[in-house]
């Protein structure tokens, strides 16, 4: 059996596809499966996948009917074999040593998962380019969640992550709702007494960028989703840590000002719509200064909450000029 189950779910990904089985074919830790599901993708994705297959005996393919994200990620999960699970995202890309720093990260300091350094790249980055030196450093429980609140070393997202499979089978991601990564990543988090950090950039979030209008839209179910999950993340840390309130504010406040804006891209109307706004305005009236004064935090997220603080219309306004000027697509 091998070590570690990588697990990518891909959805009509034939643009990127092939670049990051390429990064998973070269990883220089080399005990791992890599487990593709192919989401009911319409394009040339499953194509792609099988010709690669034909080649590399640890890739597998798993095609199912369109199931959403979470779906896929839950039906790579059960049929992994690996001890480890770690998810990566499809058109994302990582370094040749990926694996090998995070199962060394846990090796070295005893520890039950791994979390790495993750970036932004333009599209067009190439793995490899340079290397970075290992190191890492270990976290308790409190200090790990302190750190994924902040968003100062590790990120909320499911990728980057080298975690036992059983606790994904204790605590699968939710399905049919979007933002999965506020509701799933802090349980995993409660369950470990420690947590390895690798202080080296090894999993990088490609930046791709477009022709940006600002007319792209949210539906209100995307809307609710978020501001549930937003909910279940912050009480049940709460629950666990209440003197982390600090952070907790700080995570809050940087989700409620995307709430904000999703709201207003959102061609519904409807009560619950306006209820969730009024709320979202009145707790960041009430807490953006608790927020913006955590040290701990990103400064330039940490003005985000000020400027937010002083004027959300004026925020809503910089936030989509900014867009534009950097030419990012709205997400």
């Amino acid at each position: 059996m091998p070590q570690i189950s990588i697990i990518i779910p891909a959805f009509n990904a034939e643009e990127t596809i092939k670049q990051i089985i390429s990064d998973v074919i070269k990883q220089t830790y080399t005990d791992f499966e890599l487990i593709i599901v192919n989401d009911g993708s319409s394009d040339s994705t499953q194509a792609i996948c099988e010709d690669i297959i034909k080649i590399d005996s640890r890739v597998r393919l798993h095609n199912q009917v369109n199931g959403g994200l979470s779906n896929a990620r839950n039906n790579g999960i059960k049929i992994a074999q690996g001890k480890y699970i770690t998810l990566v995202d499809a058109d994302d890309r990582i370094e040749p040593y990926y694996l090998e720093y995070l199962i060394k990260a846990i090796q070295d300091n005893g520890a039950e998962m791994a979390c790495g350094k993750t970036d932004r790249v333009k599209e067009g980055y190439s793995p490899n380019a340079e290397t970075y030196n290992y190191s890492s450093e270990l976290f308790d429980s409190k200090t790990a969640i302190s750190e994924m609140l902040t968003g100062r070393k590790i990120t909320v997202g499911p990728c980057n992550r080298l975690v036992p499979k059983e606790w994904y089978v204790e605590s699968p991601f939710l399905e049919g709702k979007k933002y999965e990564d506020l509701s799933n990543s802090y349980k995993l988090h409660l369950k470990a007494h420690s947590v390895a950090y690798v202080n080296a950039p090894i999993y990088h979030y490609v930046m791709r960028g477009g022709s940006i209008t600002g007319s792209k839209t949210v539906s209100k179910m995307q809307c609710l989703n978020y501001f549930e999950a937003i909910k279940l993340c912050s009480n049940g840390i709460r629950n666990v840590y209440p003197d982390l309130n600090s952070d907790i504010a700080f995570l809050i406040a940087r989700d409620f000002m995307s709430l904000f804006l999703n709201i207003h891209r959102c061609p519904e109307t409807s009560p619950k719509l306006n209820k969730m706004e009024k709320i979202v305005l009145k707790w960041m009236k009430k807490n953006w200064i608790i927020a913006f004064k955590n040290k701990k935090a990103p400064m330039s997220v940490r003005l985000r909450v000020l400027l937010f603080g002083i004027s959300p219309v004026m925020y809503e306004y910089l936030y989509y000029i900014g867009i534009r000027f950097k030419g990012k697509s709205i997400a």
